[in-house]
């Protein structure tokens, strides 16, 4: 069994499209995501109805309640600029959007938890368990991590978003893996990111085996950056930086 897990699209339609077609040529099995759909990108429109497409489980980003419900959350906004350019994007965005589909992020659940063999849960949610925005870093002391990404919870394997750099980490036992961004990666490389969990069956009273691991789909990151011509997107410059490089506008 091959289960592909994506997050992060952030608006990028071509990265997107070469991420299904890598997991197509894989033949997983099913596909989930991770949030954050819209934002920073030039087609965001476009990414909502791929992704809804696949019908599939999706779970909710911050950026998706953000634009969802037209609100900045608490402590988002580190300054009055940065909350000024906040609310003229999310603006732009929800132009491109129709109701329904606004409708739609907003009401994406918040975490999903699944055992697709006995005795192999996962957990999946965008930034950690508690909420929308906290991040949760490859760094982080391993005490902390094991005991806010698996409270509540008997999953073997959690995986999440929401911080742009995929990494995987054993800690007791156990399994955090970030999937990466597929429209927008942080950590020097252009390619789109996202993790595949592959499960073999397991035999009579034994436990099942798994391997999981992240995979880098490189794109035409130039097709996405002429996608803003036209668009009248208020931070195309920015984000065109972002795309060239792999690293935070």
């Amino acid at each position: 069994m091959k289960l592909a897990f994506i997050s992060d699209i952030h608006g990028n339609y071509h990265a997107l499209e070469a991420v299904l077609l890598d997991i197509a040529t894989l033949k997983a099995d099913k596909i989930y995501v991770l949030g954050d759909l819209v934002f920073k990108g030039p087609m965001p429109a476009e990414c909502v109805r791929r992704i809804r497409q696949l019908d599939t489980v999706v779970i909710q980003g911050n950026i998706d309640e953000l634009v969802g419900c037209n609100l900045i959350q608490p402590g988002f906004a580190k300054s009055e600029e940065q909350q000024a350019a906040l609310l003229e994007e999310m603006e732009w965005t929800r132009k491109q959007l129709t109701p329904e589909e606004l409708e739609y992020l907003a009401g994406l659940p918040f975490s999903h938890e699944e055992e697709p063999v006995k005795g192999l849960r996962f957990r999946m949610v965008h930034a950690n368990p508690r909420n929308l925005l906290e991040q949760v870093l490859p760094t982080d002391v391993e005490e902390q991590v094991l005991t806010r990404m698996f409270e509540g919870t008997e999953a073997r394997i959690v995986l999440y978003g929401h911080i742009h750099m995929p990494y995987l980490r054993h800690i007791g036992g156990k399994v955090v893996a970030n999937t990466g961004s597929v429209g927008l990666p942080f950590d020097g490389n252009t390619a789109a990111s996202y993790a595949v969990l592959e499960i073999d069956e397991p035999y009579a009273g034994s436990a099942p085996v798994f391997s999981l691991g992240i995979r880098r789909v490189p794109y035409d990151v130039e097709a996405a950056v002429r996608a803003f011509e036209g668009t009248e997107h208020p931070f195309a410059e920015n984000v065109i930086t972002a795309l060239r490089a792999g690293k935070r506008p």
